[in-house]
């Protein structure tokens, strides 16, 4: 089994706690009670600042918070409907708009545009007739037209039958679905490469993060079938008709790390445990 080092970046008690990183080295923990949440967000220079949000939500209903241009994305559900709103650096409401059912993932572009996918049940949801696995949203929430799922027809790729992660690298957006399991890559109007997976995800897991780097695609899985297990990371090479390969997340002394939660950017993996976060940079 493949072992991956990694460096403590953050010391801190992150038990119950939202976790997120973002492709500048940006690390957004979130705490707190309904009504009263608060975001630490910490820089790769060391400089960290709060933000706070007066939603009557708890950590569990957060979907997605990150940086953008003059403000901060915020994805949350209430009463089980998936909302947006976006801040300025002040805390200002700039937009507020509600999503499609069944957001699965989030992915804030390059461009400062909101990617969604959506799981099974916002893909057949009758507010969704087209069947899209995938929505893009400006930050002032209007819809931009998708063909992502007519393209795949078209190539006689596997259908989408839930959107279980989306990456960003190089200028495409990368999704990791499932439909027997498959990375496809596009950009807003073409879809470029299709891989098909020989692996599927491990008994009682699922996946739930893709990145794409030099040796292959790093796969992320979420327990969600026995609440005693944790997150596991995986390897793919670019030849995918190979076995993906189990990484383990240790500290650097090559001790496991007891990980409560992962999370996979452009370039870096992340690892969360109950005493701190650890980081180690990927190409």
């Amino acid at each position: 089994m493949k072992k991956l080092k990694m460096n403590k970046i953050i010391n801190i008690d992150t038990q119950d706690c939202f976790f997120h990183a973002d492709a500048q080295g940006r690390v957004y923990i979130g705490k707190g009670v309904k009504g009263d949440l608060t975001f630490s967000i910490y820089d790769p220079s060391g400089d960290a600042r709060d933000f706070k949000v007066k939603e009557q939500i708890t950590c569990s209903d957060i979907q997605f918070f990150q940086q953008c241009a003059n403000g901060y994305v915020f994805v949350y559900y209430e009463s089980y409907e998936p909302k947006v709103k976006v801040f300025s650096e002040e805390g200002r409401v700039r937009s507020a708009f509600r999503l499609p059912s069944g957001v699965s993932c989030c992915l804030l572009g390059e461009k400062q545009q909101l990617w969604v996918g959506l799981c099974d049940e916002g893909i057949y949801h009758d507010e969704n007739p087209k069947g899209d696995s995938v929505w893009c949203f400006t930050l002032d929430g209007k819809q931009k037209e998708m063909y992502i799922d007519r393209k795949l027809e078209e190539m006689d790729a596997p259908v989408v039958d839930e959107c279980y992660g989306l990456a960003e690298k190089n200028g495409l957006i990368y999704m990791l679905y499932y439909g027997d399991v498959v990375i496809a890559a596009f950009d807003e109007t073409v879809v470029r490469r299709v891989w098909i997976l020989s692996d599927e995800a491990p008994k009682s897991e699922a996946f739930d993060q893709l990145t794409v780097a030099k040796e292959g695609f790093w796969i992320g899985t979420v327990n969600c079938y026995r609440a005693d297990l944790k997150p596991s990371l995986y390897l793919i090479s670019t030849d995918v008709s190979q076995e993906m390969e189990e990484v383990t997340c240790c500290d650097s002394n090559g001790e496991a790390l007891d990980i409560q939660q992962l999370k996979l950017t452009s370039n870096a993996v992340y690892a969360v445990t109950s005493s701190g976060v650890y980081k180690q940079d990927i190409q």
